[in-house]
């Protein structure tokens, strides 16, 4: 796994930018997945299952500022979750088992975003950098944090056409991951592409489907990268539901969301599953 998240970057008119001033969203993140396979011309057989249940609380701020003739926005993501990791190895018919599990807090994200609103179309430029506070300690197998910084760079596009109902909207992005210095590991640059389509069925209902395309670009490296390169490719798709109410006199968005994986490779194999919603102060 690494600090990409397949559909974390929103669900609704993911470039349009918010209104000025405070907005919050908060996701309750689930995912199953495992990964089994044969290394070393099969003599090592490996089988590791991960659960994990994370809530994620974003603050975004908009102060009205003009920035290449865009709207500037900032933002941070503080995370409180789960881990629950059971992984095998086996070799030259000896086998060993371990299960391990935490509740911690994670590691911060840190936003900067430039808005540029064009008719119907909406674009974005946005800076993540992902700051390992996590809860990590190199001997335990589960941990809520990852111990080493990754740089995001991404670029998004929002074509919303309110009359017809119609929200699309892409997003491609460019990670770069430091080394875990605790394990002498480094995890190679990702490149991921994700996709939201929705239909409007109403002014409050909508209906869609996620995707997400990954691959990653340079090999791991380090001392501790004794599997090689270990490039991790995968894709994904899956429904959504949305829903608009009004609560308080502000407008109040509501989501769910299931993306299932497939044609992974030297990544963990599961689904993702979002409960979420978010507002404007």
């Amino acid at each position: 796994m690494s600090n990409y998240i397949p559909g974390f970057y929103g669900d609704l008119a993911l470039a349009v930018a918010p209104p000025e001033g405070l907005s919050m969203r908060n996701d309750l993140y689930f995912y199953s997945g495992d990964a089994r396979g044969t290394v070393r011309s099969t003599q090592l057989e490996l089988d590791v299952e991960v659960t994990l249940l994370f809530d994620y609380l974003t603050f975004l701020y908009n102060p009205g500022v003009e920035l290449f003739g865009g709207s500037l926005a900032f933002g941070a993501t503080a995370v409180l979750g789960s881990a629950d990791i059971d992984a095998a190895v086996a070799a030259d018919q000896q086998s060993l088992r371990v299960e391990d599990d935490t509740v911690n807090i994670g590691d911060l994200t840190l936003a900067a975003n430039v808005y540029w609103p064009r008719d119907k179309w909406n674009f974005l430029w946005a800076t993540y950098v992902v700051a390992p506070v996590g809860s990590y300690d190199v001997d335990d197998l589960a941990n809520s944090g990852l111990n080493y910084w990754t740089f995001e760079t991404d670029f998004m596009a929002t074509y919303f056409d309110p009359d017809k109902g119609r929200d699309y909207s892409v997003v491609v992005g460019y990670g770069y991951n430091t080394e875990n210095d605790d394990t002498d590991y480094k995890s190679g640059d990702e490149f991921h592409v994700d996709f939201v389509l929705n239909q409007f069925l109403s002014e409050k209902f909508a209906v869609g489907i996620n995707g997400f395309f990954y691959r990653q670009l340079s090999g791991d490296s380090g001392d501790g990268a004794l599997l090689g390169s270990f490039k991790g490719e995968a894709s994904g798709i899956g429904p959504a539901m949305y829903y608009i109410a009004n609560l308080g006199g502000r407008d109040v968005a509501f989501t769910a969301k299931w993306i299932s994986e497939f044609d992974t490779k030297n990544r963990l194999d599961g689904d993702h599953v979002f409960a979420s919603f978010a507002m404007s102060f």
